[in-house]
């Protein structure tokens, strides 16, 4: 590999870099101006992630479903049937 490769490639992600930053900085600044312009509906979507985000905790935190369904499933598999002596013995 040369220098005038490295300096080229350099070059290359310096750019993209930049642009990408640009990107960044302008996307920012709509949404900051758009929640400045709005402030009802920047709440509102605050709001909602923060009853999203606590929806979803609260859904991990008890455990999907199929974890669930897994520890009844357990559950009910490790009960030992009714032994013989105690069916005999309901009966009597």
């Amino acid at each position: 590999m040369n220098v005038h490769q490295l300096r080229r490639w350099s070059d290359r992600a310096e750019g993209s870099l930049r642009s990408s930053s640009e990107a960044a900085r302008n996307g920012a600044n709509a949404l900051y101006s758009t929640a400045m312009n709005h402030p009802t509906a920047a709440t509102a979507v605050v709001l909602g992630t923060g009853v999203a985000a606590a929806l979803l905790w609260l859904a991990n935190r008890n455990g999907t479903f199929s974890s669930k369904r897994k520890q009844v499933l357990a559950r009910v598999r490790s009960k030992p049937a009714r032994s013989r002596k105690m069916a005999r013995a309901a009966t009597s």
